[in-house]
């Protein structure tokens, strides 16, 4: 085969392989308007539901209830329960999908200054007394995100938006927004 003939008969097959796929140009280029993040824990639902009752925990994690009370004393923070990226680079007018893939229910808040949220033991064991302050609009309620949800926000222009969860107030995003 000629080498005349060779790149539209590769580009039939890219195409070809694609349409197999269930992948088209248009879904891929899209895709880079989206910036994602994790929501994560490790809640033992064994332990955490014996303290927070039924569906307190729907996860399969491993970390127990004491153990995560130990580790927020000992550090101020749990690990395993955090915003993943918590620094991500975003554009103006993007499209954030937050992703709740733990066990527990957590927030996704807007917040113009990081702080405690709604649950004042982990707030002490946090070191996090002052409360934080919500984005104009924002609120407790419509930025839930149960286990297993998603919650999606278009970034505004604003150089820099923090993000914060009002349960687990040691989990943060700042997002630095470029044009």
């Amino acid at each position: 085969m000629s080498s005349t003939h060779r790149v539209p008969a590769l580009a039939g097959a890219v195409v070809a392989l694609m349409a197999l796929l269930g992948v088209s140009a248009g879904s891929v280029s899209a895709d880079n308007d989206v910036r994602r993040i994790q929501m994560t824990d490790d809640c033992d639902p064994t332990t955490f539901n014996a303290v927070l009752g039924a569906g307190g925990c729907v996860g399969s994690g491993t970390t127990t209830f004491s153990d995560f009370i130990a580790e927020l004393t000992a550090k101020k923070v749990v690990r395993s329960w955090a915003f993943n990226p918590s620094q991500p680079p975003v554009l103006s007018g993007q499209t954030l999908i937050a992703r709740n893939v733990g066990g527990e229910t957590h927030t996704f808040t807007c917040v113009t200054q990081f702080g405690g949220g709604v649950v004042p033991l982990l707030n002490t064991l946090s070191g996090n007394t002052t409360p934080a302050v919500l984005c104009p609009g924002e609120s407790f309620a419509a930025s839930l995100v149960p286990a297993g949800g998603s919650r999606m926000v278009v970034l505004g222009s604003s150089p820099q938006t923090m993000y914060e969860c009002l349960i687990h107030p040691w989990m943060r995003a700042t997002l630095r927004v470029t044009n």
